[in-house]
């Protein structure tokens, strides 16, 4: 089970059976008993994938490419050659589908409880990730101040804004081979 469903699951478990006191969950005080921040992944995606952390990234491996290369070690190149077509091919899941983002979001740990702190939720979860949402769980859009973490310039903030009344492409649609 991937990790962002079984973070759904065990949020939908807590705010769902977890007794909040003799009333039911946020009754007594009018609010939510579970803040959850949620998050478009493909925004999170879109701005590492145009960020100078994703850049560096895959200049490092090209850098070791050439190494390999002028070292004429060919199982080195086939090696990072792999590597970088199979980058590309999640980040691409990544950006136009739903595929998760948890290891970007590593890129930034140490920034992304802060973020959570001052939604004021206590889980960040991807929305694509929540097929269901119980009576007494309040989503809070997290997806900008996430997305800010990667320091993105105009055109992308643009290209988020446009995650907005853009669906993404099923999983199941998108290609898998790098080659293609």
């Amino acid at each position: 089970m991937r990790i962002g469903a079984l973070v759904a699951v065990l949020a939908f478990a807590f705010a769902t059976f977890v007794p909040w006191g003799r009333a039911g969950a946020g009754e007594a005080t009018g609010r939510a008993a579970l803040r959850v921040g949620v998050f478009d992944s493909r925004a999170i995606a879109i701005a590492y994938g145009r960020s100078p952390a994703c850049a560096t990234r895959f200049q490092a491996l090209h850098d070791e490419y050439e190494k390999a290369k002028a070292a004429s070690n060919e199982p080195r190149m086939k090696e990072l050659e792999r590597e970088g077509q199979w980058s590309q091919v999640r980040l691409h899941q990544r950006a136009f589908s739903t595929a998760g983002v948890g290891s970007i979001l590593l890129t930034v740990a140490d920034r992304v409880p802060g973020v959570a702190r001052d939604a004021g939720v206590s889980l960040l979860v991807s929305k694509w990730e929540m097929p269901f949402v119980g009576k007494g769980v309040e989503t809070v859009d997290v997806t900008l101040p996430l997305a800010l973490l990667f320091r993105p310039d105009e055109q992308t903030l643009k290209l988020i804004e446009h995650l907005k009344t853009t669906p993404p492409v099923p999983f199941d649609e998108l290609g898998l081979d790098p080659n293609e």
